[in-house]
């Protein structure tokens, strides 16, 4: 495959239009129209279609941009391992969903960092789809996610501990401290995470498998804290992790919910590219912790 006329494409495909890509690459749209048409003949397909005063990517094109996006993501990771070892630099790139990284991670990154001083360690915070994304395009080296099983077909998940879920409402809330079904919670305002969440696909999920009506939408939030204070000031009911609200439980802010006959389980995985040789000292040392946390508790 000409890679030349990749990156020309990959450049067209996210600006939707020639002319912009043509001024961003500095050369004449005929050339970069030439580049495409070469393309699109090499691979055999049509790639893109003509849409108003901009371009349209096939399913095809559709396909060829985010794995070409894949491609130079790893030829630029590649380059920027190549100055690290040059410059006797390490960089580690994580990615976490909400939970892990501010419930689980800090202690142990902050005492991975003070055993190596000389590694530079870059934390983001995404949901659980976004995480995975950031790892399979060479964003990151590692991730962090918190799901019921393991997720995209390309990553390796290894499991590093289990974590109960609670249903939780304001001590004042009819439902308070009160063993209830499933399904009476069908009416209730439920706050909802936002989509790509793992723990909104585990509250809909709970509610499907036990063919119970997926409750209304009370408020849709973009993070657990955020769900937990709502619940605190007194708005309906939410699905939070169980170290999340035992402090605020034990003080009489919130209050918990049993759901009779349902235990309510979620992983925490790190995930991985396959074949990843960097991140194992890493993987190796959070896993060490988390087994003596375990013995301690």
């Amino acid at each position: 495959m000409n890679l030349h006329a990749l990156k020309i494409f990959i450049i067209v495909a996210k600006h939707k239009s020639i002319t912009l890509a043509a001024n961003e690459l500095l050369i004449s749209q005929p050339a970069v129209t030439i580049q495409i048409r070469n393309l699109e003949k090499e691979l055999n397909l049509k790639l893109i279609e003509g849409r108003g005063r901009g371009i349209q990517l096939t399913l095809a094109g559709e396909f060829i941009y985010e794995q070409g996006q894949r491609l130079f993501r790893l030829e630029q990771n590649i380059e920027n391992k190549i100055s690290d070892f040059k410059e006797r630099n390490i960089q580690l790139n994580i990615s976490s969903s909400y939970i892990p990284i501010n419930y689980v991670l800090p202690p142990l990154l902050a005492q991975y960092k003070l055993l190596h001083p000389h590694i530079f360690i870059n934390v983001a915070l995404g949901n659980v789809a976004n995480v995975e994304k950031q790892v399979l395009n060479y964003e990151s080296d590692i991730g962090f996610v918190v799901r019921s099983n393991a997720g995209h077909e390309d990553l390796l998940f290894d499991e590093l501990m289990t974590i109960p879920f609670w249903f939780i409402v304001h001590p004042d809330h009819h439902l308070a401290n009160k063993m209830i079904k499933l399904g009476d919670l069908s009416s209730e305002q439920i706050i909802f995470r936002e989509r790509g969440s793992s723990t909104r696909d585990l509250l809909e999920a709970i509610f499907y498998s036990n063919n119970c009506s997926l409750p209304p939408i009370g408020i849709q939030l973009q993070g657990l804290h955020e769900s937990i204070k709502a619940v605190e000031a007194g708005y309906g009911a939410t699905l939070a992790p169980s170290f999340s609200v035992s402090n605020e439980i034990k003080d009489k802010k919130i209050a918990r919910v049993w759901v009779e006959g349902i235990e309510i389980i979620q992983s925490l995985y790190i995930c991985t590219r396959k074949m990843e040789v960097k991140t194992e000292p890493f993987i190796t040392f959070i896993k060490e912790k988390l087994n003596e946390n375990r013995k301690v508790l």
